[in-house]
């Protein structure tokens, strides 16, 4: 690092200058924060020190200093310095302000160690001798400088930082780097996303019947530092601050107050072939031999931390022939919670045990789909080495997964008791009533009562408590009297071939919805999850430009055909956004946002990951599903006064004048 530093110095104008490392990345206010930083000397320092989690505390260039406040100073900092973790300040950043005066006792400092000039010897002509640990000076780093700067009592002043800055030296690295939202946030989308979190801190103050001066007063916070979060004007991590201080102040949770940036691209998150190949991870399972064997390549696909998916490319690395589902090589798994639809590319054999212990085999080919419901043990091997077997995986939280954290709390037997099992409708029947009973706080005899007044008999009141299906106007009478809806009372029965859905790509297209410019092939549905949309999307000759999508549910797209398209949507700004997705592409579409796939003129066949059984043409496997905007939650935003919906989300007034 000196060597590159000595050899660029001459290059480098007159006056104040900035030195930084090659592998690192950090948020414009890291460097800004380092400019006002006073001193001749400065060098930013990460509290957060996430070297410590990728490659050990030993491989950190940790900094430790003395004194405090503008007094503070560099004592130790580099490598293999002798410091502990709690004498630890934080990471070198990796960027460092050399102001005139300081600059000018660097390029002296860096004279002496490459003894370039006169001044380097002594009075006997002998040359300067270097500390040990800084020879050969030709291998030194930029620590080993500022290490000697501070042990000739040269200041060193910190700007400390706390996140906002990465080092990207591996896959791992770039993986961190790329889903830390805030970092790649613009000055403008900063602005808006710390005014939404101040947006979610004036609506709890509305419900906690709390002004802002209030507010400011008992969470020790200026009510000048209140304002400027309303209006946007503080950084990310000082909003994050001002909410944890909400939260430990006031029963109000975290997750409450907190909104993740959003980390789209004015509604669209690409993750090309190349991120998703960098991800790539292998599994093994165990064999008939009883040996630990390759079993599936996991790769990574477009994800947001706006949408509850959890997409992943898989190739299937066992090969099966035996055509038999209880094939000792068959390793199933325990099931997981999250939802799945998978798209099958080649010859792939899915498995799954059913609720009687039975274990299927389903021959599934390029094109075909599945649905599977949580916890369902499953499996998938290759029928023949090639072509490749691959699976396009997509698993997703429910309503369920977003309720997990008072789940949690309740307990999952507690919550099946309330719930039922709708694979026995007549029980799931009861344990409706029965919540719907102790929610109203009234008993058996009272129903009874209520209902003999609207015109039920005993006899069939207690018919309808054991959970025997009751007619329209039963449902009506029973709804009437517990203040619920009819649909309230309703059970949809899990029938077996409904836990797991299997859909073929011949049937598929005998329904296919042909449009001027795409034809659309549903994909697998089931009626347990109504908001689950997929489709084999082919996007035509025609689609010069193709017709515009849009709907009020989170879309994922994976490109599992040959022949690259253009994806267009439109921005927040009004302005048209454009990409394009290659074979082995995935992309993330946030609701409500427009888009369209068009035809690229002189795009060559390409199968990118998707191997020699790939969808021929321009393919695209398109997923939806709901996010927190479901059926419940827009049925009841449906009542809200229309005076004030707009605040929803977005509070802009105090409750009272």
């Amino acid at each position: 690092m000196l060597e590159s530093l000595r050899v660029a110095l001459p290059h480098v104008q007159p006056g104040p200058l900035l030195v930084c490392y090659g592998d690192i990345i950090f948020r414009h206010s890291v460097a800004r924060q380092l400019l006002e930083t006073a001193g001749g000397v400065t060098v930013v320092v990460n509290a957060a020190a996430p070297g410590k989690e990728s490659k050990g505390f030993s491989e950190v260039e940790v900094v430790a200093a003395s004194g405090s406040g503008s007094d503070r100073t560099i004592r130790r900092i580099g490598k293999g310095r002798r410091v502990s973790e709690s004498e630890s300040s934080g990471e070198f950043a990796g960027l460092v302000k050399f102001s005139s005066s300081g600059r000018a006792i660097m390029e002296d400092m860096m004279r002496r160690l490459f003894q370039e000039d006169e001044s380097c010897t002594g009075q006997t002509g002998q040359a300067w001798n270097l500390p040990w640990w800084l020879e050969p000076v030709s291998r030194a780093s930029l620590c080993d400088l500022l290490q000697l700067m501070a042990d000739e009592g040269i200041n060193i002043s910190l700007a400390m930082v706390f996140g906002g800055w990465h080092e990207v030296n591996t896959p791992p690295d770039l993986t961190r780097a790329w889903n830390d939202t805030a970092l790649f946030l613009s000055e403008e989308d900063t602005v808006t996303q710390v005014k939404a979190m101040g947006a979610c801190l004036l609506s709890e103050a509305n419900d906690l019947k709390r002004p802002l001066p209030i507010v400011a007063k008992e969470l020790n916070v200026s009510l000048e530092r209140l304002e400027c979060l309303l209006k946007g004007n503080l950084e990310v991590s000082d909003a994050l601050d001002i909410m944890r201080k909400m939260s430990e102040v006031y029963a109000v949770p975290l997750n409450d107050l907190w909104l993740d940036a959003d980390d789209t691209d004015s509604g669209v998150r690409l993750f090309t072939m190349e991120a998703s190949e960098s991800s790539a991870r292998i599994l093994d399972r165990k064999d008939k031999t009883g040996q630990r064997t390759p079993y599936y390549e996991y790769r990574d696909a477009a994800m947001s931390r706006c949408s509850q998916f959890r997409p992943e490319w898989i190739k299937v690395l066992r090969v099966v022939t035996s055509g038999d589902a209880t094939d000792p090589d068959v390793q199933m798994n325990n099931g997981h919670l999250m939802m799945q639809t998978t798209l099958f590319i080649g010859p792939v054999d899915f498995y799954y045990r059913d609720r009687h212990g039975k274990v299927h085999r389903k021959e599934m080919n390029t094109g075909d789909s599945n649905y599977i419901s949580p916890f369902v043990p499953h499996s998938f091997t290759a029928r023949a080495g090639s072509p490749e077997a691959i699976i396009i995986a997509v698993t997703y939280g429910g309503a369920v997964r977003r309720a997990f954290t008072e789940l949690s709390r309740v307990g999952a037997k507690q919550v099946a008791a309330l719930a039922g099992d709708s694979r026995n409708p007549q029980e799931a029947r009861k344990c409706v009533l029965k919540r719907c009973l102790a929610a109203e706080c009234l008993t058996t005899a009272d129903l009874v009562a209520l209902l003999a007044a609207k015109g039920l008999n005993e006899g069939r009141v207690q018919d309808l408590l054991q959970g025997a299906e009751g007619s329209h106007s039963e449902l009506q009478i029973l709804a009437d009297v517990l203040n619920v809806r009819v649909s309230d009372l309703l059970v949809s029965p899990l029938e077996d071939e409904e836990e797991v859905v299997v859909t073929f790509a011949e049937h598929s297209r005998e329904s296919a919805r042909k449009r001027k410019t795409y034809v659309l092939s549903p994909g697998a549905r089931t009626r347990h999850q109504p908001d689950l949309k997929t489709f084999d999307l082919e996007v035509l000759d025609s689609a010069m430009p193709g017709e515009s999508l849009s709907c009020g549910l989170h879309t994922f797209i994976y490109h599992f055909g040959s022949e690259a398209v253009e994806l267009r949507w439109s921005a927040r700004s009004g302005n048209s956004r454009v990409a394009i997705l290659r074979p082995g592409d995935s992309a993330y579409i946030a609701p409500l946002v427009e888009h369209s796939f068009s035809v690229i003129s002189g795009a060559t066949q390409e199968p990118g990951m998707n191997g020699a059984a790939c969808g021929k043409g321009r393919r695209l496997f398109v997923v939806r599903i709901p996010g927190q905007l479901s059926g419940e939650t827009l049925a009841e935003f449906a009542t809200f006064s229309t005076h004030g919906r707009e605040r929803v989300g977005a509070e802009t007034v105090q409750w009272y004048n």
